[in-house]
């Protein structure tokens, strides 16, 4: 019976979900084209294949870019790229020729789902039946006094930035909500400080969503922000006496796209000026080794870097407001997906930074805590030997650019059994994962 009730709300939530992007679609300026799903109905991936494919040598790399070809040939969405492998889901209709390829090239690819649709309809029914208090009934949402923040399922970004408001409005003496910019379709860019000495206590930043499917990611920031502030007259020394920002969305566009329309989006929305596409990647469109290796110039791809660093207005009003505020800013911390990892400078070199000793020994700390808190394991490691070279990064930018000493990105779950789509049943371990991190961090500083 409960099945048959979740099966029917599943149902329900898709046409809801199609009513709020056709209308969406019918509202913008901007047409959908290009390599989007084109009528504003939420693009499926009935039968879309998720690989991984290994011993992808450096000496393949140099004559044959096989993500690259991947990507263009045979409209592939990459989902991971390391120097061990590369994850990629091959739409049903490329599957034949996308193999022929492969082989062709003595490569193999090993299946991680064959039908990625069917993950993303688990997270969904997974998060209503997660949220309902009783048969037939979903958890109560926001009410005039209440966000409805909870970590139960993902939240849309008006629920998000509600939970920030609420944080603001119960400790006002310590908390300032910031409205640093806006996106190219108007949504605001907020940021909330946390801090009883702002003049003088040392600073962490902490952002999320980036990109927009990584959805575990926003759901860890406000988790963090919920562990913060729930109990702050009794946090440590180490917690009060830092000054703390948190920006749980930096990439609200793209968010809620891949909410409404593509939910393996993971650029910004902004149009190109030179092709039917849309979005810039903003990890790769910071102003650090902005145009070498790690991105694309090609506006249809998933790392395109855009037309110049800083191009867009989610990296430019990021940059100027830490550039304000770098004196006393210890930590950088960004938390993306997936993989399990937490990784430090350099980027976009295959060199350490000089205090590489220091930051290993946090992140080796930070590892093992998670294991004992969650039994879940992490990897600790320099960037590039894990995930390869790849410039524009906003953690190598703070370092490069602020001089900031903690400076890491923080790969959440899971490993490629689910990727992106992380059912929210593991979102409270999930995050739980992160905010070790960040109290790791916290102790290192203080």
């Amino acid at each position: 019976m409960a099945m048959k009730i979740g099966l029917e709300l599943l149902s329900l939530a898709m046409l809801l979900a199609m009513g709020t992007a056709a209308m969406r679609s019918l509202n913008s300026s901007v047409p959908l084209e290009g390599i989007e799903y084109g009528n504003g109905i939420p693009e499926r991936f009935d039968e879309t294949q998720l690989w991984r494919i290994y011993n992808i040598t450096e000496a393949m790399q140099q004559s044959i870019p096989v993500a690259q070809v991947m990507e263009q040939k045979f409209g592939g969405n990459i989902w991971k790229e390391n120097s061990k492998f590369l994850d990629i889901s091959i739409a049903k209709e490329h599957v034949k020729a996308a193999r022929s390829f492969l082989d062709a090239h003595r490569l193999e690819a090993q299946v991680l789902t064959d039908n990625v649709q069917a993950l993303i309809d688990e997270e969904q029914l997974d998060g209503i039946n997660n949220t309902q208090s009783e048969p037939g009934f979903r958890t109560k949402k926001a009410s005039r006094n209440s966000s409805g923040m909870h970590w139960k399922d993902y939240h849309d970004l008006e629920t998000i930035y509600a939970f920030m408001r609420e944080i603001r409005a119960k400790f006002p003496t310590i908390c300032r909500l910031y409205t640093i910019g806006q996106t190219v379709e108007g949504r605001d860019l907020k940021v909330l400080r946390i801090s009883e000495n702002p003049r003088e206590y040392k600073k962490v930043w902490i952002d999320g969503g980036i990109h927009a499917r990584e959805w575990i990611s926003p759901a860890t920031v406000t988790f963090i922000l919920y562990q913060l502030m729930h109990n702050w007259e009794n946090q440590p020394a180490h917690i009060r006496g830092l000054t703390w920002y948190i920006m749980p969305v930096m990439n609200p566009d793209g968010y809620e796209y891949s909410r409404t329309v593509n939910r393996l989006w993971r650029k910004n929305r902004s149009p190109s000026r030179r092709a039917n596409c849309f979005g810039v990647d903003l990890n790769r469109n910071f102003d650090i080794g902005w145009n070498g290796y790690g991105s694309s110039t090609n506006p249809c791809s998933d790392t395109y870097r855009g037309t110049s660093a800083a191009s867009e207005l989610e990296t430019k009003v990021v940059a100027e407001f830490l550039s304000k505020r770098k004196y006393n800013l210890e930590a950088y911390l960004t938390y993306h997906s997936y993989g399990q990892m937490v990784v430090y400078p350099w980027a976009y070199k295959a060199v350490k930074v000089r205090d590489a000793s220091v930051l290993q020994h946090v992140a080796n700390t930070a590892v093992d805590r998670i294991a004992q808190k969650t039994g879940t394991s992490y990897r600790a490691s320099v960037t590039h030997e894990v995930l390869g070279i790849a410039g524009g990064g906003s953690d190598d930018w703070s370092r490069a650019a602020l001089g900031v000493k903690y400076v890491y990105t923080i790969e959440l779950r899971d490993r490629g059994t689910y990727g992106f789509v992380l059912p929210p049943k593991f979102i409270k371990d999930t995050a739980l994962e992160g905010w070790t991190v960040a109290e790791t961090v916290a102790q290192a500083i203080v």
